[in-house]
């Protein structure tokens, strides 16, 4: 292999040991937005079930009041019961008591079906409740992760960007824009070497015998037919 292909597989490595820190450095802040969001949604849910247990207690204590009231009712008509001297008006009064009576039944029964909801609910707010402290404590250590990551990977980036410049110095100025336009028009990788001494490495397509005769030849900087790549054989 002669040495201005050598000098570009050297800065294609760069290259994509480059690319893949700054893909790195994209995907941090995105894995730091999901674990915000994910910690927004639980804490959000968290909420609301503390605010439906909240609403349940409530409801119960109004029924509560409901009781007390018809139970202030019943002993108004007692009162009133033992004032009248009526027959009409002490069965009136009779069949009062008797409806508020039953009215207190089904609210007690009311009652007892929603202290059995705001134990339901108790429970679960409990259980959410563990879930939510250790999701925030995975997700505080995974952000603490995530920073070190950061540095240490803006620490490589910076060291690889040292590293292009200076071999970028020692390439043809020809063959290193030749290089970077085939990359920056793949957007993957710009050499490549054949497959089985006939095929392209990057678009797997069959080369001419002229091209892969040139490239085994190890003397000049070839592209695919196909694709434009820069190709080389693999001894």
């Amino acid at each position: 292999m002669f040495p201005a292909l050598e000098q570009l597989l050297v800065m294609q490595e760069r290259d994509i040991r480059l690319q893949r820190a700054q893909n790195e450095l994209i995907q941090i802040p995105a894995e730091e937005k999901q674990i915000a969001d994910k910690l927004t949604l639980q804490s959000r849910d968290f909420e609301n079930l503390k605010l439906k247990a909240r609403q349940i207690e409530s409801d119960r204590k109004q029924l509560e009041l409901q009781v007390k009231s018809k139970e202030e009712s019943i002993k108004k008509y007692q009162v009133q019961q033992f004032q009248t001297k009526k027959n009409e008006e002490f069965q009136a009064l009779s069949h009062e008591m008797e409806r508020a009576k039953q009215e207190i039944d089904e609210l007690e029964s009311r009652e007892l079906e929603l202290m059995d909801q705001y134990d339901e609910a108790q429970k679960a707010v409990q259980g959410e409740g563990v879930k939510v402290k250790e999701y925030e404590g995975a997700a505080n250590r995974r952000r603490e992760e995530l920073q070190k990551k950061k540095v240490q990977v803006e620490q490589n980036a910076a060291e690889l960007k040292v590293e292009i410049a200076a071999l970028e110095k020692d390439i043809d100025p020809a063959n290193l824009t030749r290089y970077r336009r085939i990359l920056q028009s793949k957007g993957d990788v710009a050499i490549v070497p054949l497959e089985h001494g006939t095929n392209c490495g990057g678009c797997h397509m069959k080369v001419t015998q002229q091209t892969a005769l040139t490239a085994k030849g190890g003397q000049h900087l070839v592209q695919c037919d196909n694709c434009g790549r820069l190709i080389y054989w693999v001894v």
